[in-house]
Parts: C-alpha cells; sequence; structure tokens
C-alpha cells in the first residue's frame, strides 16, 4: 500500500527574492557563454616595426644590464628602529645607495664622485647577486667622477662612446638603482647637449635626457642604442622628468688620471673673465662679440707672471679662437699643468701674443663670500652649520657639516622641493661644510643659477636654484 505524502504549503515569492533567482538564473547562463577575461595565445602577429624595435630593446638591456652595478657606503646607522618582536640590538649599517659600471675586465669601474666622496667602506653588488668590496682608486670633485677597482674577474664591460656624435632626439637608456630598486631600466630621448646647471668651472656642460633619473641612479650609464655609454648620469630637477649626464668624452679624459695619480691636476691661469655682450663690444670698439674680456688678474698666478692685465680681450690660446667663457676655461683646464701656451690678446687696440705657463688649479681662496641675507632673500632658505643640537632639532645623524634651517614659501629653494632638515653637501661643485666656504661658493647676480647637492636621508640630489634679483 502506498504511503502518501503530506502536502506541502505553496511558496510565495516576494518581489525582491524573484528579482534575485532571475538574476542567478541570467549570470549561470552568461557564464558559459562569455568568459571573465580572454588568454592570450602569444602566438598573434605584431606590426613587423614594432616587433623589430622591441627585439632591439631587450636584447641591448640584456646586454647592458650585466656591467652595472649598485655602490653602497656603508655611513652611519640606520634610524629604523627593531621590529617590536626583535631583541634590540646594535644598529645597523644602512648603505648610501648608487650606481657604477665597469670599464675593463679586470674591475675597474665608474660612478660619480659624490657617490663615494664621504669615504667609508665602498661595497658593489654585481648583477649576479655577487657582492664585492671595491677600493677608490681615485675621485674629482670639479668633474664630479670616481674610479673604482674590485679584484677578480673578468667582468662584462660597457665601452664608451663619443658623445661628441650624440645628436638631439637620439634614444638612450638610463640604467641604475633608483630608490634601491635595482637593475632599473628607463628610456628617453636625448632632449640637450652643452647644458649647463649654474655650476662654476669649466664642465658645467650635460647631456639633458627626459629618461627617468632618480636618486639612486648616480653614477649609472646612459647608453646609446648601440651598447655604448654616452653619458653617466649625475643629476637631476626634482619633480620633473629632466635628468642630466656628464659626457662620456670628458670621462675618457679624467680616467688615465684617476689610475695613475689618483686625483687629476687641472690647468689653472689665475684670472676671471667675461664674456663680450654688445654692448661692451662697441665700447671697445668692435663689431664682433667673440674672445673673453678679462676683468680679475689675481695676483702671484701664472697670468699676473705672464703680463696679463685687466681689461685685456683674449681671442686665441694657441691659435684657436675662443668663442666664449667655457672654451677657454675647458681648454686650460685639459691642458697639462706646466706647459707653455701662446695666447693672442686685444690690448688699447693692437693685437698681442703672450705665453703663458699654466698652473695648477687650486679651489679660490680670495672669494667675496655673499652677505648672508643676501643670500637668504635671493635663494628662498636659511643655511646654518650644524651641532649636536640641531642635529636632534632636525633628526639628522651627522653632527658637522650645514643643514637647511628654514625654506621661504614661495622661493626658489621651496619650489625646487627643499625642506628644513635638508643637509648641504656641495654648491656649484664645491664641497661646503661651514658658512664662510657656502657663501664662497655661491653665485649671486640676478638670474645665475646655483647647483646645490643636497642630502635627504641617504639620498643624494643635485638641484638647481636660480637667484632672484
Amino acid at each position: 500500500m502506498a504511503t502518501e505524502m503530506p502536502s506541502l504549503p505553496p511558496v510565495r515569492l516576494t518581489r525582491d527574492a524573484l528579482v534575485a533567482l532571475l538574476s542567478v538564473a541570467l549570470l549561470a547562463t552568461g557564464a558559459a557563454a562569455a568568459p571573465l577575461f580572454t588568454e592570450g595565445a602569444g602566438t598573434g602577429q605584431a606590426p613587423p616595426d614594432l616587433r623589430a624595435l622591441n627585439q632591439s630593446l631587450t636584447g641591448l638591456v640584456r646586454q647592458v644590464r650585466p656591467a652595472v652595478v649598485r655602490i653602497g657606503v656603508a655611513n652611519g646607522p640606520a634610524s629604523e628602529r627593531p621590529a617590536p618582536e626583535q631583541p634590540p640590538g646594535p644598529p645597523e649599517e644602512r648603505p648610501r645607495v648608487g650606481t657604477g659600471f665597469f670599464v675593463s675586465p679586470d674591475g675597474f669601474l665608474v660612478t660619480n664622485n659624490h657617490v663615494v666622496a664621504e669615504g667609508g667602506e665602498v661595497e658593489i653588488r654585481l648583477f649576479d647577486g655577487r657582492r664585492l668590496t671595491a677600493k677608490v682608486v681615485g675621485k674629482d670633485a670639479r668633474s664630479d667622477l670616481a674610479l673604482l677597482k674590485v679584484d677578480g674577474g673578468p667582468f662584462p664591460i660597457l665601452p664608451l662612446g663619443n658623445s661628441d656624435a650624440v645628436e638631439i632626439g637620439e634614444l638612450v637608456l638610463a640604467v641604475g638603482n633608483p630608490f634601491r630598486l635595482e637593475a632599473t631600466v628607463t628610456i628617453g630621448l636625448v632632449s640637450r647637449k652643452g647644458r649647463g646647471m649654474g655650476g662654476s668651472g669649466p664642465f658645467d656642460d650635460f647631456i639633458q635626457t627626459d629618461a627617468a633619473i632618480n636618486p639612486g641612479n648616480s653614477g649609472g650609464p646612459l647608453v646609446n642604442i648601440r651598447g655604448e655609454v654616452v653619458g653617466i648620469n649625475t643629476a637631476v630637477i626634482p619633480n620633473r622628468s629632466i635628468g642630466f649626464a656628464i659626457p662620456a668624452n670628458l670621462v675618457k679624459t679624467v680616467l688615465p688620471a684617476l689610475k695613475e695619480r689618483g686625483r687629476v691636476a687641472w690647468g689653472f691661469l689665475g684670472v676671471g673673465v667675461q664674456s663680450l655682450s654688445p654692448a661692451v663690444a662697441r665700447a671697445l670698439g668692435r663689431q664682433e662679440t667673440d674672445g673673453v674680456l678679462v676683468n680679475n688678474v689675481m695676483p702671484g698666478l701664472p697670468a699676473e707672471a705672464a703680463g696679463i692685465r685687466r681689461g685685456d680681450l683674449i681671442l686665441k690660446l694657441n691659435g684657436t679662437p675662443v668663442k666664449d667663457v667655457a672654451a677657454l676655461q675647458r681648454a686650460v683646464s685639459l691642458t697639462a699643468v706646466g706647459t707653455a701656451v701662446q695666447m693672442e690678446i686685444l690690448r688699447g687696440g693692437a693685437l698681442q701674443t703672450l705665453t703663458v705657463t699654466v698652473g695648477e688649479f687650486r679651489q679660490a681662496a680670495a672669494e667675496v663670500p655673499v652677505p648672508e641675507r643676501r643670500a637668504e632673500a635671493a635663494l628662498g632658505l636659511t643655511v646654518e652649520e650644524l651641532d649636536a643640537d640641531k642635529a636632534k632639532k632636525f633628526k639628522v645623524k651627522e653632527q658637522e657639516g650645514l643643514v637647511v634651517a628654514a625654506v621661504q614659501e614661495g622661493g626658489p629653494a621651496a619650489a625646487a622641493g627643499l625642506r628644513a632638515g635638508d643637509l648641504v653637501a656641495e654648491v656649484n661643485r664645491t664641497e661646503v661644510r661651514a658658512l664662510g666656504e657656502y657663501r664662497r661658493a655661491l653665485k649671486m647676480e640676478k638670474g645665475a643659477v646655483n647647483l646645490f647637492l643636497i642630502k635627504r636621508g641617504d639620498a643624494h640630489v643635485y638641484v638647481a636654484l636660480e637667484a632672484k634679483g
């Protein structure tokens, strides 16, 4: 006898429940018909030109990266505290990070002077992960270059190209360790050649690029599409896609001296010179503005000994026309110390040729310091000497040197991103550790651009500040 099932009460769905059931049904039906995403086959044909460009770039990167290294300089304890679960211990050494690259298979590397200038043990980390200790063979603050050496080898190298042949618009790669992100590659164009950043001296002459360069890239290579180094990445304008590199041809000039003597003996005459403006040229009875005008002769130096006077117009050096101040400074700087050079000058409307024996450059001690208030107003910052109290106030571990004590709102320093507590390491390529050195290094004429090397934490960055009138 069959058992009769009890009847169930009728199910009554609310309007909201019915909508929910219909939505689930539609989703279930659609899931089979329309997948959430499409898997790439990896076999599609890209446009031939783009495919060739992509293959060339990836091949270039594979070729370049193994020769680039991370450089860390142990320069003080880390500020991070141990995690709560860890027992307290001695402070950990935290390196200042930069970049370098091998130029010879037997272990010579190039980097920036400001990466290793503070000394300490220099550790490098190779692309394959090995860690080696490097010796600083030589360094030069004026060109901001340093030569290191590690034992072992052979190491992969990068050749130095001809930076004079670089063209504006040329494709370049920057390789380095920005913000400790190792072996980072960025791409861009050569935006400008012969770009100055306001540094004093003959080597304010850089390759400008829009390839991303950030703190940690310093000392790394700027590479052309042939895998040749055309520049050494050295500076950046903060918060803008503008970086600067030292031309490779200057590197070729400096490296032999760094290897042989550990330093560079730059040529020096002992004169102050200025470019010839049209108004000054007319006052001298000239239509052309070529040549440079002597506005100061330093006592006891080669120019005075050769009879050069204030008001002389220098036209040629060893038969080569002198176009401007930078050309004269560069030619003299690259002349071996002790070399006698022929200088053609115009004095009182008459041409004369003088023989000058080139001396060795020493940091000028006779420069007139810039008054403190004038510097503060023109640059929009106050710089003070560090002591124990200021180090505690600004939470920096250094107790000597110079610190930015205040930044004026709306001034050049604020616009460049400077802030109180930043350390000033260099001004216009000159190391500064006291206020007197700082003021002597400044250029305060209206429109002059001063190149500051700023240290913030473990990062170093160059900042250009234009003096307000």
